[in-house]
């Protein structure tokens, strides 16, 4: 799993780990993933497939409590999909990666 921060990372941190602007966007993004920031350190530094796994589910998570099965959806939608959880973080304070 890469180290840099991913749109994806900050959305699930938003959406699912119901990130809130006084704390950092790695909280909210463990909280997501249901894991500690130690599981989290240790599964980075063992390049563990556990830890992508749980990304992809977290994902999948979010864009479901959205309403869309990411199996069946077309590309579009989940882009128009994408942008709107774009947009709804951002409404939130939360500020993405360049």
């Amino acid at each position: 799993m890469s180290t840099k921060a991913s749109v994806e990372l900050y959305l699930c941190a938003f959406h699912l780990g119901k990130w809130e602007a006084d704390e950092s966007v790695e909280d909210a993004y463990h909280r997501a993933l249901n894991i500690t920031a130690a599981q989290f350190r240790g599964s980075r530094n063992d390049d563990n497939g556990a830890m992508q796994e749980k990304h992809a589910d977290a994902i999948h998570r979010m864009y479901e409590a959205a309403g869309v099965n990411l199996k069946t959806t077309t590309e579009a939608e989940k882009a128009s999909l994408r942008i709107r959880l774009i947009d709804e973080a951002r409404k939130g304070g939360m500020r993405f990666p360049a």
